[in-house]
């Protein structure tokens, strides 16, 4: 089975959704104490916008999960702690647009075989998100 067919499994999806959602969390939180370290207004609305894009997109993904009666994890995902080991903004924002790539290419993988309407319009919104969020980084 390849990881594509895997995805579209209720066991693939479920693992996929939860790694979103933990990812999500890593993602909002790192976008959240980086606003705190930066004084830079340019910089400031860029870590906003994603900031916002992220806890969107938790919302999302738990709308996915509450839509397959399936119980949230309450995890923050690793990246957390990788993002926020670098300590220059400078250098962090690149780990950042690495993070909204990965959840670009796990989402675009895993769309061509939702069947499931409310989980597809969901995650395309998060797709489209991240697709923002990525280009304006």
């Amino acid at each position: 089975m390849t990881e594509q067919n895997y995805l579209n499994t209720p066991e693939g999806e479920a693992k996929l959704l939860q790694d979103l959602l933990s990812a999500e969390r890593a993602g909002a939180r790192v976008a959240s104490e980086s606003l705190q370290q930066c004084d830079d207004p340019k910089m400031q609305a860029l870590l906003e916008q994603i900031r916002q894009g992220e806890v969107e997109s938790c919302k999302l993904v738990l709308n996915c999960l509450k839509h397959l009666g399936i119980e949230p994890n309450r995890e923050t995902g690793a990246f957390y702690g990788k993002a926020m080991a670098i300590e220059s903004l400078e250098e962090r924002l690149p780990f950042v647009d690495k993070g909204q790539q990965w959840v670009i290419r796990k989402l675009r993988e895993y769309l061509p075989g939702c069947e499931d309407e409310l989980i597809r319009g969901e995650l395309e919104k998060m797709l489209h998100i991240h697709e923002v969020n990525s280009k304006a980084a």
